[in-house]
């Protein structure tokens, strides 16, 4: 006869004893917070003729066609290919579009058919055809400042003509070949001379102009200033002005109908509008509450559980119960560097962004910006520590860097050699204080003593772990992006258990951004709520644990 071994059927015992003891795992019930929208921050457009106007959406990855008639909104092209910062229709109605992050030139002819055209061009920009089908593209904010000719056929390299312009932004030729756009770091319009390379001032007084279009008449150009909120227009004989209408700030480009409408979009409320230039009259064509919501916050002891959210164009405090949005602090027309990822402190609020690689405290309770610190190592997480200090997840690096506040700031490596590090919270109060962060590359959720830097594995065999968060009772709360879903793990023993599966988040990695790309933000209240950003659907869920 077999015997069972004694201490194994001891262990057996205990472990069905633990099993019989342990609570269900919690439920919650999912709803929306603020719903979605089919953009994620909007820019050039186009209107192709046919009753639809093409619009770019850089971090959405996609172009998209939009029916003037009804509104409805389909996408031409998706992630990851379609990228893109401006859109235009060339000659025999093929689109083209520029890969601002990519530095690809992209073509999707009429039978469907999308293929690269020109690469290696970072910062890539805005695009124009000129009346004899010769192609032109700029180049800003990443390395570079210029005005090129491409192929449109992509089988010659592109020839720059002209580098230190000033950001020339959206642009159009007029009638008489020259190419009229804003010098958006200086505040005017100017016309070039393609062929020759000279350049004159057009109009000037500009806050921020970053595109012009022509009306039917080729005598009046339309400009969209983005720090004051304005559509301008300028008699191009003269260079005389008008504030046509006024609009928020944040606006990024414009198309012009047949009619003569004008169509305004803006990435910060993460819309389109048309004006009627002959009264000045808005309508919305397509609206949105949110443009990209990535990072989440919640004050532990706030029991209204107000979020705040970095939706890359703007900071906003969002109501967690009832989803209003009290405040917004705008990029563009403040020092704000495009959000990507907000953590609090007693005092303050931290930024980071890796679109402008920077780092930003503000001040909690006025919101002005106190301390701007560069940092190009794609960064993520980044959040105050007790003592005053920052720390900050360099996700290119594979560091986490500590901060000082002194001026200028002095930086310390405490660990390296983590594969993504992308989400950030705090464990400070623990014996031994650390911080957990999720390695996007690795699939760990990883302690690190702030000592020292040693650092513990608390879970692994995670896909894509991305946004973290502190569960009143300690749980750790992380979207694992990879899988769509939301789980909680526990720190001491690693176990993973799922609170919600087939989530919309997750778009596509970007090349020039680093791993983690837009972070699925998660944030706990003082409740047990947790709270979710969907950068798919631009939306805030949130789960209420069930009695």
């Amino acid at each position: 006869m077999h015997r069972f071994p004694y201490k194994s059927l001891v262990t057996w015992m205990l472990m069905m004893s633990c099993q019989a003891l342990a609570a269900p795992p919690p439920v919650y019930r999912q709803e929306v917070v603020v719903a979605g929208s089919p953009f994620q921050g909007v820019h050039g457009m186009a209107v192709d003729g046919k009753g639809h106007l093409l619009a770019s959406n850089l971090l959405g990855q996609s172009v998209h066609s939009i029916d003037l008639a009804s509104g409805a909104v389909s996408t031409l092209v998706g992630p990851p290919r379609g990228g893109a910062d401006d859109v235009t229709l060339g000659p025999d109605g093929s689109v083209y579009w520029t890969g601002y992050f990519s530095g690809r030139l992209m073509r999707r002819t009429p039978d469907g058919k999308t293929r690269v055209l020109a690469k290696e061009l970072p910062g890539l920009n805005s695009l124009a055809f000129r009346r004899d089908g010769r192609l032109y593209v700029t180049q800003l904010g990443r390395g570079d400042d210029a005005l090129s000719e491409v192929d449109p056929r992509g089988i010659k390299p592109p020839r720059k003509i002209l580098s230190g312009l000033g950001f020339l932004n959206g642009f159009e030729f007029g009638t008489d070949d020259r190419l009229y756009g804003p010098l958006l770091m200086k505040g005017q319009i100017a016309r070039v001379d393609v062929d020759t390379g000279a350049i004159e001032v057009v109009a000037e007084g500009f806050a921020m102009p970053t595109a012009v279009n022509f009306d039917s008449s080729r005598e009046n150009l339309y400009v969209v200033d983005a720090a004051r909120g304005e559509l301008v227009r300028v008699r191009v004989a003269t260079g005389a002005k008008e504030v046509v209408a006024k609009l928020p700030t944040g606006l990024d480009n414009l198309a012009i109908g047949p009619d003569d409408q004008v169509y305004v979009s803006n990435m910060v409320d993460n819309d389109i509008r048309v004006v009627n230039p002959a009264d000045g009259s808005i309508r919305p064509v397509v609206e949105a509450r949110l443009s990209v919501p990535s990072g989440l916050a919640v004050a532990p002891d706030d029991p209204d559980e107000s979020l705040y959210v970095a939706d890359v164009y703007a900071l906003r405090r969002v109501g967690g119960r009832d989803g209003k949005i009290t405040q917004t602090t705008r990029v563009l027309s403040t020092r704000m560097t495009f959000p990507m990822n907000v953590s609090l402190g007693a005092k303050h609020v931290v930024l980071s962004s890796a679109y402008l690689g920077s780092v930003q405290v503000l001040d909690r309770a006025s919101g002005e910006i106190l301390r701007t610190l560069p940092n190009t190592n794609g960064v993520q997480g980044a959040l105050e520590l007790p003592d005053g200090t920052l720390l900050v997840a360099e996700a290119t690096t594979g560091r986490l860097v500590r901060v000082d506040d002194a001026e200028p700031a002095g930086t310390t490596v405490l660990t390296e050699g983590l594969a993504g590090p992308v989400g950030l919270v705090a464990d400070t109060e623990a014996k031994e204080p650390g911080v957990y962060v999720t390695e996007v590359r690795s699939g760990r959720v990883t302690r690190v003593r702030l000592s020292d830097g040693a650092r513990r594995t608390v879970a692994k065999g995670l896909k894509a772990p991305e946004g973290i968060a502190r569960h009143p009772d300690g749980g750790l709360i992380v979207a694992e992006v990879g899988r769509k879903r939301l789980v909680r793990i526990d720190p001491a023993t690693g176990r993973s258990t799922v609170i919600a599966s087939g989530l919309r988040i997750g778009l596509p990695e970007s090349e020039g951004l680093p791993p983690g790309y837009i972070p699925t933000g998660v944030a706990v209240g003082g409740s047990g709520t947790i709270y979710l950003s969907s950068d798919i659907e631009s939306a805030l869920y949130r789960f209420v644990p069930v009695p």
